[in-house]
């Protein structure tokens, strides 16, 4: 008999994985607020691309490993670990500019910060895929998969809260008289509270809580763990779809994260600190309801994500075009307007391609009802993400640095043309050539019947 799913259950794992990835995001907007500092610490523009194309990487091949992990062992415990080492990573990073490692020997410098940033991508490459997995273990009731796409656009809201919450903390340590290192040991705090929490508290699955429950009535003297056999890489990659998701998700993931690291640093240039980092949250509040509206209208055209994924983008290319054209030259309350609805257009396909999107994959019939799938497909799509997304970040200082702050608005203008022209086989599946997915009485239908029959 399968384990009772309750609603009050699916709101507490919905809650403790919500909370563990907004930590894993403001420990990362927490860093970039205050690469100033670092700049004054003696580390170049040259040496902090580095370290985000070396994050990026790390984190583009640890996230399927993650994912990998993730449905191999227990998801909760995976969690917590990943929340540990994120915290360790970011008290070393602050030891290195304590110390003023910056003003040292360039090759050490490299060595140094490199190297923490690197293992700290493995470790924040954990919170998606596993966190997204747990999710799955839950969200499988009829009600659950008829609104995936409101569900999981909710959720997803986790990342944008953490990278609101972040300029915050660094504000309130400068209005309160603290050192800047305080702006970090924040987050090392956070991370390493809720990953306790994530360890030791959250059921991983509803097997996994009835058998904590027969242990705490009584019943049995050991919770044991269900065996647990994930499918490979090239498994997943076989999944109809998987393979072109994962490539367009880069471009998209290229345009986000290049505001992501570098926005907070391109307003510090017109504004100050404080009013840079407060403007900037602007992109962070839009992208919330992005994902929200994207699995909103999907799930009201029956599963047809692609589609409103490619709108989406299409409707950021002409504000790309103007930040291009006029960046320097807009005042605060138009520049705040034009970042939280680029925040919409560009959080929306990104929370849904991660999340529902995967989910959706993850049940194809190819892989012929394994279970432990929905972990290893979000850690491809989102390794490969951020693969092409560390290509970019490498790009970066030398684009800003040899034709300016308005090329890099071109740059991704392009990346957004890119992933939509990547996204037209799937667009022309979903509109000619089969029936798009609807919902089922005993769930829900998520690939198109051409993708059936592969």
């Amino acid at each position: 008999m399968a384990p009772e799913i309750t609603t009050r259950m699916q709101s507490w794992v919905f809650f403790i994985t919500w909370v563990q990835y907004a930590a894993n995001h403001i420990t990362r907007k927490c860093y970039t607020n205050v690469k100033n500092i670092m700049i004054s610490k003696g580390l170049s523009k040259l040496v902090l691309g580095r370290m985000d194309a070396g994050f990026m990487f790390t984190y583009a091949f640890g996230a399927p490993l993650a994912g990998q992990l993730g449905d191999m062992y227990n998801p909760s415990k995976v969690l917590g670990i990943g929340l540990y080492g994120s915290a360790f990573c970011i008290f070393l990073l602050a030891v290195g500019i304590w110390e003023n490692v910056g003003l040292m020997n360039f090759i050490f410098v490299n060595a140094y910060f490199l190297s923490v940033y690197l293992i700290f991508g493995f470790f924040q490459a954990i919170g998606g895929p596993v966190g997204t997995s747990i999710m799955g273990n839950w969200m499988v009731t009829p009600g659950a998969k008829k609104n995936r796409g409101l569900i999981y656009g909710s959720w997803t809201t986790h990342q944008y809260f953490g990278n609101i919450v972040a300029p915050f903390i660094i504000i309130a340590c400068n209005y309160a008289g603290l050192d800047w290192w305080w702006g970090l040991m924040w987050p090392v705090i956070i991370n390493a509270g809720w990953g306790a929490i994530c360890y030791y508290a959250l059921p991983s699955s509803p097997e996994a809580a009835a058998a904590q429950a027969a242990v705490t009535n009584g019943l049995t003297t050991v919770a044991e763990e269900p065996a647990r056999s994930p499918i490979s890489i090239k498994a997943a990659l076989a999944i109809p779809s998987v393979p072109g998701y994962c490539i367009a998700f880069g471009f998209m993931k290229t345009i986000n994260y290049v505001l992501f690291f570098w926005l907070p640093l391109f307003l510090q240039g017109h504004f100050s600190s404080d009013t840079a980092n407060l403007i900037s949250t602007l992109y962070d509040f839009g992208m919330m309801p992005g994902g929200i509206i994207v699995g909103l209208v999907s799930d009201a055209l029956g599963g047809r994500r692609g589609c409103v994924v490619v709108v989406f983008l299409i409707i950021l290319c002409p504000l790309l075009f103007v930040m291009a054209l006029a960046a320097d030259n807009l005042n605060i309350p138009t520049l705040m307007v034009i970042l939280a609805c680029m925040g919409i257009l560009i959080g929306g396909p990104n929370n849904i391609v991660t999340s529902a999107v995967a989910a959706d994959l993850a049940e194809h019939p190819s892989i012929r009802g394994n279970k432990q799938a929905l972990g290893t497909v979000v850690g491809l799509i989102n390794g490969s993400g951020s693969f092409v997304a560390a290509l970019g970040q490498i790009c970066v200082p030398y684009i800003t640095d040899a034709l300016g702050w308005s090329a890099l608005w071109y740059f991704m203008l392009v990346a957004t043309i890119i992933s939509c022209v990547l996204m037209l086989p799937k667009i022309y599946s979903e509109l000619f050539g089969v029936e798009a997915p609807m919902p089922k009485q005993k769930g829900y239908a998520t690939i198109n019947q051409a993708e059936q029959k592969a």
